[in-house]
């Protein structure tokens, strides 16, 4: 595979790989949300992908967002689920729409099942958020 599908549940073992580093690899602008600071941090360290993935977490400013689109020519962002509401506004403050823009990938979805009691205000976000991009993929 090249490029996981849109607009579908995806069982990442069928990619071979890692659904989110297939997602890290192509050429398509791309939003990771996962549930964790850790992944997102995980990936944006990762030897693979340090140079082209900014990890945005709730210490990441809306100023570096922005700084990232106007430097990259694709874009990798892997952002935890509670984040994302701010990378949104990065891209609108700059008059970019997002939801047609850039593939959503929402990683281990599981966990908005497992979570949701005590981050339902973030999972809750999260969903309405994905409801409004053109391609977007529940891993």
């Amino acid at each position: 595979m090249r490029e996981l599908p849109a607009n579908c549940m995806f069982n990442k073992g069928t990619t071979g790989c890692g659904g989110t580093d297939l997602a890290l690899r192509n050429d398509k602008h791309t939003i990771i949300a996962m549930p964790f600071i850790s992944l997102v941090r995980n990936k944006a360290d990762n030897d693979r992908h340090r140079d082209r993935v900014l990890g945005v977490d709730g210490s990441t400013t809306i100023h570096e967002i922005k700084q990232y689109i106007t430097e990259y020519e694709v874009w990798k962002i892997a952002v935890v689920y509670d984040s994302l509401p701010k990378v949104i506004e990065a891209f609108q403050e700059m008059d970019i729409n997002p939801f047609n823009k850039c593939f959503l990938l929402v990683d281990e979805y599981h966990v908005l099942f497992n979570q949701y009691v005590f981050r339902d205000k973030a999972i809750r976000k999260l969903l309405e958020i994905a409801t409004c991009f053109e391609e977007k993929t529940y891993m």
